[in-house]
């Protein structure tokens, strides 16, 4: 009896692996001569030095030049503020803005007020278009939609140094976490947005109060689309493979903790039930099928068990790479290590609620933010 149970963990376990992030919609190339209206570019920037050359160089070789191109340096202490000069970007200052809060959202009203185009796009520093007509196909698909609501895309992750394959898991459950790409499709209720891509039009930005209303948040995508849809315009999602890529943390795991850390909870909230299910299922299928693989090799109880508990891993392996496919580019080698990355996923969740809830502060680029 008990191995049907077993049994029956892993095949529901495999299924949610499927349900929770089942097609993601992603940006198709176009290059159409549809005029694009004047658009202002804003990037919120603390300490982005390393990161600010790559989106800086990349919007310079697009196909559709932006009106203007701001950086807001949020009180930087290294050379932010001078590359994006030497990238001909205007330059504001965060400090000399009279405003109560600091942080991203703060500097992304201050880039608001000052922008002169019709639509408005907020950018992460750490984000860079992957060829030459990415804005113009991003552009392509706002105008399908008659430039109505925000439109927002996550980027694809790429990766570069072993540490920062521990985003994996966390960037899929980023993806889930919106209830817009499960087996259900629009048939559950949708919730926020990507905060490294942002587009809207002024004119909405304005009705809607923009990040002025949200000042004291640090998790912008979340509550500027709470506000677009209590105007009831839409909210548009989409990742970002083949278009808008980035690479997160790419200054240490220390980084990589205090990320993730600052926005995971939050994050977390308002994913529907059924979503929190099936993560919750996919997630104890990947723990038990690695336990029975060691216990059936380790005491060989029988070779027909040996060989369906690795068959079953493997199972697990393939979908660990069919989901991380869809959020990045991650060495072929992760797939192997599903458990790995799913202790890791749940140390870091763990580790972001006693910062939140017990500490009640995180840190972030030398910043203490407050929870």
């Amino acid at each position: 009896m008990i191995w049907y149970m077993i049994g029956l963990i892993l095949f529901l376990g495999l299924f949610s692996g499927f349900f929770f992030l089942w097609k993601l919609p992603l940006i198709p190339l176009t290059a159409n001569s549809e005029r694009v209206p004047p658009l202002s570019i804003i990037i919120p920037a603390r300490n982005e030095e390393l990161s600010l050359p790559a989106l800086l160089k990349s919007i310079q070789q697009q196909s559709i030049e932006p009106l203007e191109v701001i950086v807001v340096d949020d009180e930087s202490t290294d050379n932010t503020a001078h590359i994006a000069e030497e990238f001909g970007a205007t330059v504001l200052s965060a400090s000399s803005a009279n405003l109560s809060q600091k942080g991203k959202s703060a500097a992304c009203w201050m880039g608001a007020q000052k922008a002169k185009g019709d639509w408005l796009v907020f950018l992460d520093s750490d984000t860079r278009f992957v060829h030459r007509d990415a804005l113009r196909s991003i552009a392509d698909v706002y105008l399908k939609k008659n430039q109505n609501g925000l439109f927002s895309i996550q980027p694809f992750h790429e990766t570069e140094k072993a540490y920062e394959t521990i985003s994996v898991v966390l960037n899929i459950m980023v993806m889930a976490g919106l209830n817009r790409f499960s087996l259900l499709k629009d048939k559950l209720p949708h919730r926020g947005a990507f905060g490294p891509f942002l587009l809207t039009t002024r004119l909405q930005y304005e009705k809607s109060g923009g990040h002025q209303v949200i000042l004291d948040s640090h998790m912008d995508d979340i509550e500027l689309a709470r506000l677009y849809k209590s105007k009831n315009w839409p909210v548009s999602v989409y990742g970002g493979k083949g278009s808008i890529h980035f690479r997160m943390f790419p200054e240490g795991i220390s980084q990589l903790v205090n990320g993730w850390t600052k926005s995971l909870l939050q994050g977390a909230e308002g994913t529907h039930p059924l979503v929190h299910l099936s993560i919750g299922m996919w997630i104890t299928g990947v723990i038990m099928i690695s336990i029975l693989v060691i216990l059936s090799v380790v005491y060989y109880s029988s070779l027909l068990a040996v060989l369906l508990s690795l068959c079953a891993y493997l199972l697990y392996c393939f979908q660990f790479r069919w989901l991380m496919n869809k959020v990045g580019r991650f060495p072929l080698w992760t797939m192997v290590f599903p458990f790995f990355f799913v202790i890791a996923f749940i140390g870091l969740y763990i580790w972001a609620f006693v910062q939140v809830h017990i500490i009640k502060k995180v840190k972030w680029r030398g910043r203490d933010i407050k929870t």
